[in-house]
C-alpha cells in the first residue's frame, strides 16, 4: 500500500513540473545582412544617385581653385618704408653628426656659414600678389638681378598667365612662386633670424653676407 501511494506522490510531482510555464533560454532576433554586403549596397546607392559623383567634383573643384588661389599669409603687411640690413648668413649645430662608421664629423655647437661656400644662385624677392606695385616692383627688379618672385597672397598661376611673355633670365615667363605655409619665411627665421613681417623685401648675397632690402 505504502508503495503503491509513493509512486502515485511521484507521478503527481512530474507532472506538476513538466506543465509548468518555465520561460524561454535566449530570445530570437532577425539576422543581420552581411557587413560587407551593407556597405556595398550603400557605396552602390550613393554612385546611382549621385552622390560620389557630386563630392569628388566638388574636391576637385575645391582643390584646384586653393592651388590657384592660396590662402594669404597671416601677419604679414605692406611697407613703403626703404631700409636695408646687412645679416651675417650663420647658424649652430645643435647636437653631434656622426657618419655610418660611428665617426664625429660635425661637433655640436659648431657654426656654419653657407655663403662661405656657395654663392646664390637666385635671390628672394617677398611681394603681395594682390598689389600691383609691387607686381611692377619685382618685374623691374628682375630685370637687374636673377631673383625668385615669392607671393605672400595673390595668385601665382594667375601671375604666371598674365607675364607668360615677359622674359626672366632667358625664359620667356616668370615663375611666380608661392610661401605655402611659410616655409621659406620660417627657415629663414629659424637658421638666420631674418623676421619678414612686411613686403616687399628683397634678399641677395653680399659677399660672405645677405643683403635684406625692405620697401621699395
Amino acid at each position: 500500500m505504502l508503495i503503491k501511494l509513493f509512486f502515485s506522490y511521484l507521478a503527481t510531482c512530474i507532472f506538476a513540473v513538466s506543465a509548468q510555464d518555465l520561460g524561454s533560454k535566449n530570445s530570437t532576433f532577425k539576422i543581420d545582412a552581411d557587413a560587407r554586403l551593407q556597405i556595398k549596397n550603400l557605396i552602390q546607392e550613393k554612385y546611382s544617385n549621385g552622390e560620389v559623383q557630386r563630392f569628388w567634383k566638388n574636391f576637385s573643384e575645391r582643390s584646384v581653385s586653393l592651388i590657384k588661389n592660396p590662402t594669404a599669409l597671416s601677419g604679414i603687411t605692406t611697407s613703403q618704408i626703404f631700409r636695408t640690413e646687412l645679416v651675417d648668413l650663420k647658424y649652430r649645430i645643435n647636437q653631434d653628426f656622426y657618419d655610418l662608421g660611428g665617426n664625429l664629423i660635425v661637433k655640436k655647437g659648431t657654426i656654419i656659414e653657407p655663403l662661405k661656400f656657395t654663392t646664390l644662385k637666385n635671390g628672394l624677392l617677398f611681394i603681395d600678389g594682390r598689389d600691383q606695385r609691387q607686381i611692377n616692383y619685382a618685374l623691374e627688379q628682375i630685370k637687374f638681378a636673377p631673383l625668385k618672385i615669392i607671393l605672400v597672397a595673390g595668385s601665382p598661376y594667375e601671375l604666371r598667365l598674365k607675364y607668360r611673355h615677359t622674359n626672366w633670365m632667358g625664359s620667356s615667363t616668370v615663375p611666380f612662386y608661392f610661401d605655402q605655409r611659410k616655409m621659406i619665411i620660417n627657415q629663414l627665421s629659424r637658421l638666420y633670424h631674418i623676421e619678414i613681417k612686411t613686403v616687399p623685401v628683397k634678399l641677395t648675397q653680399s659677399g660672405n653676407s645677405m643683403l635684406v632690402s625692405w620697401g621699395f
